[in-house]
């Protein structure tokens, strides 16, 4: 099979769902979009009228809202955008967050565009989706995704709360918003951050790690990452400063940076955000991308960028023995089945890069309760560890040295409970994940695709459907 980046999806999910016993027209009617809605739009710019295409699909509303975020990429199709939504479905249903899957795109290239102008055309947009409910705290929630950020979030955010001043919750209407807009310590770094905890997860469940590596050991392994924006910046500078692995590619699509010893990915953030790129970095050789650039030497290949990059052609010819699905839809239908006869293990996308909408949820939460996470509990929970430390004191007869900054004597911050409920959710989806794979058999994929179809036919029944 091949084709297109919803053909694949469905493919995945058609192999999944033989294996479930669901009501005749269930199965249908969990695959297809609910509605997927286009827009044509113009904006008055440097003297003159352009028109601009978008799409927002909503996959799923069995829970709502519906969630998942906006692209800006000159090459969006509206197939691309079910492909994306119909992932963002699973991906809740999988992690167990209570959204239905969205996505939206606007077929536009924001490098050639001021910032003013791209807040002109934003502002539409988000006009445009407004207007036809596929934009509300209640409904339907985007987020970041390529080629927006944080700012692109809260000019949405401002539309809406300017076209629906009574909505109380009109903060709720987007998440990735910055920390003075509504948003929560932790959304940033969240996708890189959730592919990390996904890496420890793994490595700390025997029965998968064991016939890769034979130990459990992260330290030292050479990981090879394809994308150095957003996701791929923060899950190298996490492994490599806190794990002690050795990110010795970064495959982006004019430059690849290697060094054996380990790339300091500090310092190369530094340098790309100094330059714009990360060509011409001093510490590391530097060279144009080849056609196959992925199948460089590393124990852990990690895709962050875009879909489709890992075809069939480049997966008979992977050398990695691990693959961290950070980027949503890297390996094709194809290539996914030639892997699995490879024996080579993914760690699908459903779950790898779940960590995003994890952390939106948290933010989405916190704006419709309207009280930062932690305001009631840290200095409760800071005075019982200072009780406990006396009491420790008291009983061993001495007064001991503690650090008065040590994290062990105060209460949780905002992004102590953000990493906290991601590193949970992310150790107890792999769990659930393993468990599925040895009872019913299949990939990783395989588990994870039939614990998200089930998880929505399950919402499905109890409302009689």
């Amino acid at each position: 099979m091949s084709g297109s980046f919803l053909s694949d999806v469905e493919g995945f999910y058609d192999l999944a769902v033989k294996d479930l016993s669901l009501p005749v027209g269930v199965g249908e009617k969990i695959k297809v979009a609910n509605a997927t809605y286009t827009t044509r739009f113009g904006v008055r710019l440097r003297n003159r009228m352009f028109t601009f295409t978008g799409w927002r699909s909503a996959h799923s509303s069995h829970q709502s809202p519906s969630k998942g975020g906006i692209r800006y990429a000159p090459n969006c199709t509206i197939e691309e955008v079910e492909a994306l939504a119909a992932l963002m479905t699973y991906k809740c249903a999988l992690v167990g967050v209570p959204y239905g899957g969205s996505k939206g795109a606007l077929c536009i290239d924001p490098r050639e565009w001021t910032e003013v102008e791209l807040e002109k055309i934003t502002r539409r947009f988000a006009q445009e989706m407004i207007r036809h409910r596929f934009l509300d705290s209640a409904n339907n929630v985007p987020a970041p995704d390529v080629g927006t950020t944080e700012r692109t979030m809260m000019w949405i955010a401002d539309e809406y709360k300017r076209l629906r001043p009574e909505d109380i919750n009109a903060l709720g209407c987007v998440t990735g918003k910055p920390q003075g807009g509504g948003g929560i310590e932790g959304r940033v770094e969240a996708t890189g951050r959730g592919v990390q905890y996904a890496i420890h997860a793994f490595f700390d469940t025997p029965t998968l790690i064991d016939p890769i590596f034979g130990d459990a050991r992260l330290t030292d392994k050479s990981v090879a990452i394809q994308g150095f924006g957003n996701v791929g910046a923060h899950a190298a500078l996490f492994l490599s400063e806190e794990d002690g692995c050795k990110i010795t590619s970064i495959i982006e699509r004019d430059v690849v940076v290697k060094n054996p010893n380990g790339i300091n990915i500090r310092d190369l953030i530094s340098h790309r955000d100094a330059t714009g790129s990360i060509a011409n970095f001093s510490g590391a050789t530097c060279t144009d991308t080849p056609p196959n650039a992925l199948t460089v030497d590393c124990d852990i290949l990690i895709p962050a960028a875009v879909e489709g990059v890992i075809n069939a052609g480049i997966a008979r010819r992977l050398t990695a023995r691990l693959i961290v699905e950070a980027a949503n839809g890297p390996c094709t239908f194809d290539a996914a089945e030639i892997l699995q006869e490879r024996n080579i293990q993914v760690i699908p996308d459903l779950y790898a890069n779940a960590g995003g909408v994890i952390v939106s949820y948290f933010e989405w939460v916190k704006n419709l309760g309207h009280m930062p996470f932690g305001l009631l509990e840290r200095r409760y929970h800071e005075k019982g560890h200072r009780v406990l430390t006396s009491t420790i004191e008291r009983t061993v007869g001495a007064s001991l040295q503690w650090d008065e900054d040590a994290s062990y004597l105060s209460g949780p911050t905002e992004l102590d409970m953000v990493r906290s409920g991601l590193e949970e959710i992310m150790r107890r989806t792999l769990g659930r994940i393993v468990a599925e794979q040895s009872a019913r058999g299949g990939d990783l994929r395989k588990a994870a695709y039939r614990l998200a179809i089930n998880q929505v036919a399950e919402a499905y029944r109890a409302i009689g459907l």
